[in-house]
């Protein structure tokens, strides 16, 4: 469950605090470092990370009594710190694939009038994704708005061959309740 587009984007929390007056104050920015304490046997007896700011002098120190089980893999693979693509005067900020290699794409993205990452739910515009049809051909889905939970707002009922009529049954949306 961590790393569903709703746990990706909103339920990671910092793990440190920068000073007030650091101009990465209520962000996430921070170097991240590994140091691994091996006794004389070679058995790893502590992992700690180290995070910190060069800009306000925060570090914070987070350790384990064992090694940290470390996966790799790329923001193209979980959507999540990939840059937001424009489709229909919207932005779309993608979550991850169904699996590693999809060649479909992410399975979701959330819709954002503003190019900025959505930091909670109330920041989502919309939200597209994609499932299969009857007959296996990949079919777009769109709702308005997030809840807390992860649901959407309101259901569009219906789908669409591609990802860009979707967004744009959202953008037309938006239009019609802020005209």
């Amino acid at each position: 469950m961590a790393r569903n587009i709703s746990s990706l984007y909103f339920r990671y929390e910092p793990v440190a605090a920068h000073l007030p007056d650091c101009p990465h104050a209520g962000t996430g920015m921070w170097e991240a470092t590994r140091h691994t304490w091996r006794g004389f046997d070679g058995e790893v007896r502590e992992t700690t990370l180290r995070l910190a700011c060069h800009a306000c002098g925060a570090v914070a120190f987070m350790a384990a009594d064992r090694e940290i089980e470390v996966e790799r893999t790329s923001a193209s693979e979980i959507g999540y710190a990939s840059r937001p693509e424009r489709v229909a005067g919207l932005w779309l900020h993608p979550g991850p694939r169904i699996w590693r290699g999809d060649d479909r794409g992410p399975t979701s993205y959330y819709v954002t009038v503003a190019r900025d990452r959505p930091r909670d739910p109330a920041g989502v515009a919309g939200v597209v994704g994609w499932h299969l049809g009857k007959r296996g051909g990949v079919r777009w889905g769109a709702g308005l708005g997030q809840t807390g939970s992860g649901c959407v707002r309101e259901p569009a009922g219906q789908d669409w061959p591609s990802r860009r009529a979707a967004v744009a049954w959202i953008a037309a949306r938006i239009a019609e309740v802020t005209s």
